[in-house]
């Protein structure tokens, strides 16, 4: 008796650990029109701002000057919306974007800390007074959560939704249709 009192006093502890450490939530991305509204939450997505971006635009301002090797490297962007009290929102959970964002003639020395502030700023997800009620800093990272943040790969137009070349420094495709086969997963935020 006692040693089926101690079995089920650990069976609450195996389950435990015999469970993934983070759950993972597919979420569908933004397929209607090119926009870059913000009139609510959800227009603070990165799938739903395509329209912010036009080829030949600017991109490459804080990520410039990196030396090295290039080759084309695809990202996982991660997006994380916050309150004005800078409390996360989406039941505190980080929405994951795969391959969102594929850089063309990426040299190795390019920090992908800089690069995701020039996404920001790209997308105007930086521009505080352009936020809808209720959502107050915006961050974008580099980062694929339980997954490589970034893969080298030649960036396809079909594939990812935003090329960007670094060497002209500026946005070179946007492809809303790309977004059809995008993954997009959310995290809880550790």
């Amino acid at each position: 008796m006692r040693k089926i009192l101690q079995l089920l006093l650990w069976l609450p502890l195996a389950a435990c650990l015999a469970m993934p450490a983070r759950a993972m939530e597919a979420v569908k991305p933004y397929q209607g029109p090119l926009k870059c509204a913000a009139a609510g939450r959800d227009d603070m997505w990165l799938d739903q701002r395509l329209g912010c971006l036009k080829p030949g635009s600017r991109f490459i301002v804080n990520a410039a000057g990196a030396l090295g090797e290039a080759q084309d490297m695809a990202y996982v962007v991660n997006e994380a919306l916050y309150d004005n009290n800078f409390y996360l929102i989406n039941d505190r959970k980080v929405r994951y974007f795969q391959s969102f964002l594929c850089v063309r003639n990426h040299p190795r020395g390019v920090r992908p800390l800089l690069l995701s502030g020039d996404l920001a700023n790209a997308l105007e997800l930086s521009n505080l007074d352009r936020k809808p009620s209720g959502v107050g800093p915006t961050s974008v990272n580099i980062s694929g959560g339980d997954r490589v943040g970034g893969v080298a790969t030649t960036c396809d137009p079909a594939r990812h939704p935003l090329i960007v070349d670094y060497r002209s420094g500026k946005v070179e495709s946007v492809n809303p249709l790309a977004l059809q086969t995008l993954q997009v997963y959310e995290l809880p935020y550790n």
